[in-house]
């Protein structure tokens, strides 16, 4: 409520204090600004001329034009978070093109030199850094190999660490945590990888493929301090989850070309690869990505079952995304995960049983569960999608009629398909999480739209009926209303007045 003071005695005797550095005035008046129900200032009139200055046309005014204001502030908060919306949308637009941009060179390419030269490339050239490294994990020698350094602009060659040494440095503290490491400054701690230069500010992220650390993917900069803040981490994080899927699918299509040469069979596994990650390449939504897939496995193996569940183990339900048996599609309904479905969300590694389904599933603490309509297998196969070390689904073959009917080049050809699934996944979420943010700004702008118009018709009028009426009307107008009224409180009387309905 207004505050008015005729007197400086009022004003002492209502706690009210002066202001350092200003002279007491005999007589002020105090109105709140008023924004979406809350106080957001006020505004302080005094008079040194004389006392009782203030009387009640001048406190209607100055609520008048509090009011005004508190409808101006709120429109001009409205519009600060709108542009900060639109400029995060921007933000994450940007950050989807290149991660596409680099999504859809490793979908083109299984040459795993060629993947590592592609996205430091492309790197160097979006984050205008001239300081990139990649690292990779060679489990047979047991050692880090940097793949690409660039260092002040020019490429350099670090040689190989052993793995006992690596762990010393940023592996072994990325290793422990499965988090990105950030050191925006030098400190005690700090210490420069041998045949390098320590640089002001750090950032490396991890590469995750089948819940293992197989490589990192960092960026430094030699020129200052705090140079890696929440967008570059994230976008890193990104493209390495991309790339250790990628690479490491690079690594077993070597093996899978090696097999290629010995079998004829084996001939359209690569066409099929390319064939699914060009065209995972164009999908952006996850139920097109498994009718895709679902269908290029049906063409590819001979198996009278295959499937695709999709988990939600904070629900603990199963959702079967593709499905098919002896060569018909099947809806099975939505239901809690069985023990099998659990033990890969633990495992999140491929398994492989080729005989005596029932006793192997034993041996590993398995319930074995059919589901209703469905036959029994006598081999089966099952791959996880991983999504940042999390399984998300797994693609599933079985074979009703015969016992080791999958082989290790089976599960490596899943495997690869699996890594461009978990890829393509990754850039409709994405893509999703952006079509969002832009619709919520498209909304809220809208609302600013309808707000300011409204506001810009209320400050033009001054008669209380004629505004009254530009209320309701502008009401019915913004909200389509079928029934719309004003009503206003006559407290001496206890009447309540209906100046305007509809």
């Amino acid at each position: 409520e207004p505050r008015v003071f005729g007197t400086l005695a009022e004003k002492l005797a209502a706690g009210v204090k002066v202001m350092p550095g200003t002279d007491p005035s005999p007589s002020s008046v105090n109105v709140q600004i008023v924004g979406n129900d809350r106080v957001l200032g006020n505004i302080i009139v005094e008079s040194f001329e004389r006392e009782h200055a203030f009387g009640p046309s001048e406190v209607r005014l100055l609520q008048t034009v509090a009011s005004s204001m508190g409808v101006a502030l709120e429109a001009a908060r409205l519009f600060d978070e709108t542009q900060r919306l639109l400029k995060e949308t921007e933000q994450r637009n940007a950050e989807l093109a290149v991660i596409n941009s680099i999504q859809q060179g490793m979908a083109g390419s299984l040459d795993f030199q060629g993947i590592v030269e592609l996205v430091g490339d492309k790197l160097r050239e979006v984050l205008r850094s001239e300081d990139i490294d990649i690292r990779w994990l060679d489990e047979a020698q047991g050692q880090v190999l940097n793949l690409y350094t660039y260092e002040k602009g020019q490429r350099i060659h670090v040689p190989p660490l052993t793995a006992e040494l690596a762990m010393r440095g940023v592996w072994g503290r990325i290793s422990t945590s499965r988090q990105p490491f950030v050191r925006n400054r030098i400190d005690a701690t700090a210490q420069a990888s041998p045949g390098t230069a320590l640089a002001l500010s750090t950032a490396y992220v991890p590469m995750i493929a089948s819940d293992r650390l197989v490589g990192l993917l960092g960026m430094e900069n030699h020129e200052r301090e705090n140079a890696f803040g929440e967008p570059e981490i994230r976008l890193l994080s990104t493209v390495a989850t991309a790339m250790g899927v990628a690479l490491q699918s690079a690594q077993r299509f070597d093996e899978t070309q090696r097999l290629l040469k010995e079998t004829d069979a084996r001939a359209a596994e690569l066409a099929i690869i390319n064939s699914v990650q060009a065209g995972l390449a164009n999908k952006l939504d996850a139920r097109s990505i498994y009718e895709l897939v679902g269908e290029r496995l049906r063409e590819l193996f001979d198996s009278q079952s295959i499937g695709i569940t999709v988990f939600d183990a904070e629900a603990g339900t199963r959702h079967y995304a593709y499905i098919l048996e002896r060569g018909q599609r099947l809806q099975i309904p939505d239901a809690p995960i069985a023990p099998l479905g659990w033990h890969l969300i633990r495992l999140a590694q491929p398994l492989v049983i080729n005989r005596d389904i029932d006793a192997r599933m034993a041996e590993l603490g398995i319930q074995r569960q059919t589901i209703k309509g469905t036959e029994s297998s006598q081999s089966l196969v099952r791959v996880p999608i991983l999504r940042d070390g999390r399984v998300l689904a797994t693609i599933g073959l079985d074979n009703m009629d015969r016992e080791d009917a999958f082989s290790e080049a089976d599960v490596r050809l899943l495997t690869t398909l699996a890594g461009s699934m978990s890829v393509a996944l990754e850039s409709a979420r994405l893509f999703e999480q952006t079509q969002q943010l832009l619709a919520q700004t498209e909304q809220r702008a809208s609302e600013l739209a309808t707000v300011n118009a409204l506001g810009q018709a209320l400050n033009a009028k001054i008669d209380l009926a004629e505004l009254i009426r530009t209320l309701g009307e502008k009401l019915r107008e913004t909200f389509r209303a079928d029934i719309v009224y004003v009503a206003l409180l006559d407290e001496a009387a206890g009447l309540i007045h209906f100046p305007y309905t509809y």
